[in-house]
């Protein structure tokens, strides 16, 4: 073990205690019910400044990560609507399936079927990054009753070739040694927060979860996108990409673009897989512009 290494196991677990306080001392609750049989951690962040046609605002994290993801863009959001920022079974403060140590992409679409009619009441926009935009398409092709309208940040899903495709992604996930977590890294950020180097450790930690590990390995061909599921998508759609994002397996970008025929396409130039970390004023701007427009279609 080296001498840097006990930091580094226990730096990414401090700052995400310290971002979950800094959310709590904000105005935000922490509430836990069983969604979909599942034990279900999620924040709730009520609407701020009377938005003239208020919307909720469902917030769902990627792989690897949890709801904290969201702590510098859900204020924002709240002037679209009250807000929702889910974990997904097995991530932050959720539990599991029965049983198992992991949740399908199908199971984690039940959570938020079940938190849109238990919890919101309605439909909602949702806003989905990586996997989170990956189960947000996925609810708006099997009940877009439920969506006002979807956000994706690069998400993940996209056919392309087939499982075969995303073996490099699942050989680069299953991070087995630091040189991949440095490769990482590059992949996901635009520009990589040095003190990212400090917390080597705890980043491999996240993704040698049993609820990553255990995803990627159970997932089918079937639970990706084809085509023509992507196109029959009817709820509006809006499209953010981090032009600097290769983290996902390549053409994933074109493969979202190109059936998602009348998304709204938002390219951030040198911005990562991460836009609500690496550019949130410009998400929360961009989504809040999107938001204002499905009102006035909603007014009409």
């Amino acid at each position: 073990m080296s001498f840097s290494e006990p930091l580094s196991r226990v730096l990414i677990p401090l700052v995400l205690g310290i971002t979950r306080r800094f959310m709590l001392r904000g105005g935000t609750q922490s509430c836990e019910r069983r969604l979909a049989g599942i034990p279900t951690h999620y924040y709730q962040l009520p609407a701020r400044g009377n938005p003239q046609n208020p919307m909720p605002v469902v917030l769902i994290h990627g792989i690897a990560d949890s709801a904290i993801t969201w702590a510098f863009v859900a204020r924002g959001m709240a002037k679209i609507g009250p807000v929702y920022a889910v974990d997904l079974p097995g991530f932050g403060l959720s539990g599991y399936p029965a049983g198992r140590r992991y949740a399908s992409i199908n199971e984690q679409v039940q959570v938020i079927e079940a938190l849109l009619r238990d919890v919101v009441g309605g439909p909602a926009l949702l806003v989905g990054n990586s996997m989170g935009g990956w189960i947000a398409a996925r609810l708006a092709v099997r009940n877009p009753e439920l969506a006002r309208g979807i956000v994706l940040l690069d998400p993940g899903g996209a056919q392309l070739a087939g499982r075969p495709s995303w073996e490099p992604f699942a050989d680069t996930v299953a991070v087995r040694d630091m040189r991949t977590v440095r490769r990482i890294y590059r992949q996901m950020f635009g520009r990589v927060p040095l003190a990212l180097y400090l917390a080597q450790h705890s980043f491999r930690d996240l993704f040698l979860r049993d609820a990553v590990r255990e995803f990627v390995a159970a997932a089918k061909e079937d639970d990706f996108f084809s085509p023509e599921e992507l196109a029959a998508i009817r709820v509006p759609v809006a499209l953010v990409w981090g032009s600097r994002d290769t983290f996902l397996p390549a053409g994933s970008f074109e493969f979202f673009r190109d059936n998602l025929t009348s998304a709204e396409v938002c390219l951030l130039p040198g911005c990562g897989h991460l836009p609500q970390r690496e550019r949130p004023y410009k998400l929360v701007r961009f989504t809040r512009r999107f938001a204002a427009r499905l009102g006035s279609a909603g007014d009409a």
